[in-house]
């Protein structure tokens, strides 16, 4: 495109140079040209100026987004790998009860929701009732 505008340039002076034949003329005609293609030429370089901080105000921007987006897709696999663990930390009480078995005194660890009534002795096989009145620390 520049190298066009100054071919373009060289042209339009050469045809100056044949068709005026006044020196006058030509000088004047010559000075105003340059000035007005030095005007032109300014006013693309700030063009080209502000076209480039405003791509550059892009890239940044755009920049920020990958860096956001990154971070969504880590926190998107944290909680895909660990969806179970997570699923029954909110919904899933932790009921582990030490239960000592009133028939041969074996400690049982169980994880038991409380509308469970009772529970078989893994060491014996008796079957013990479970009492959920009162104080679970108890």
């Amino acid at each position: 495109m520049v190298k066009n505008i100054g071919k373009e340039m060289k042209n339009f002076i050469k045809d100056l140079k044949q068709n005026i034949k006044d020196p006058e003329e030509l000088n004047f005609l010559l000075n105003r040209t340059e000035k007005m293609f030095d005007t032109i030429l300014d006013e693309i370089e700030k063009y080209a100026d502000e076209e480039e901080k405003k791509l550059n105000k892009l890239r940044k921007t755009q920049a920020l987004h990958d860096k956001r987006m990154n971070e969504i897709e880590n926190a998107l696999n944290f909680l895909e790998k660990n969806m179970d663990d997570i699923y029954k930390d909110i919904y899933e009480e932790d009921s582990e009860f030490e239960i000592v078995c009133p028939y041969c005194n074996y400690i049982i660890e169980a994880n038991i929701e409380e509308d469970v009534n009772e529970i078989c002795c893994p060491e014996c096989n008796n079957i013990i009732e479970l009492d959920w009145s009162g104080d679970f620390e108890d």
